[in-house]
C-alpha cells in the first residue's frame, strides 16, 4: 500500500476521469477534496487534548467535592423579595377577574 501525497491523489483522480463532467464525478472529487482538507487542518492541530481532558476532569472532580463543604442551605437561599412573592402567593388563590387586571 503506497502513502501518497495530496497531488498524486488528485493527479489519479484526474487521469481516472478525465473527460467525464457528470454530477457525480463532480461530487465524488468534491467529497475527496474536502476529506483531504480536513485531514490537513487535523494534522495540524497541535492541541495537547490528553492534558486539556485531564485539566478539566481535575476541575470538575475539585468543583464538585467543593460543593459538599459548602455552608448547609446556601445554594436553596432565596432572595427576600422571593420570599415576600411566596408568601401573598400562599394566603389568597386568585380569583377570575384578578387574573386579568
Amino acid at each position: 500500500m503506497a502513502v501518497r501525497t495530496r497531488d498524486e491523489i488528485l493527479n489519479a483522480i484526474k487521469e481516472r476521469f478525465s473527460d467525464d463532467t457528470s454530477d457525480e464525478v463532480l461530487t465524488f472529487i468534491e467529497d475527496v477534496t474536502d476529506t483531504l482538507d480536513n485531514y490537513e487542518a487535523n494534522a495540524n492541530d497541535n492541541t495537547d487534548w490528553k492534558e486539556k481532558y485531564e485539566t478539566n476532569d481535575k476541575e470538575w472532580r475539585e468543583k464538585y467535592k467543593a460543593r459538599f463543604f459548602e455552608p448547609t442551605g446556601k445554594a436553596e437561599e432565596a432572595e427576600p423579595d422571593e420570599i415576600d412573592d411566596q408568601k401573598e402567593d400562599e394566603k389568597a388563590p386568585m380569583t377570575f377577574d384578578e387574573l386579568f387586571k
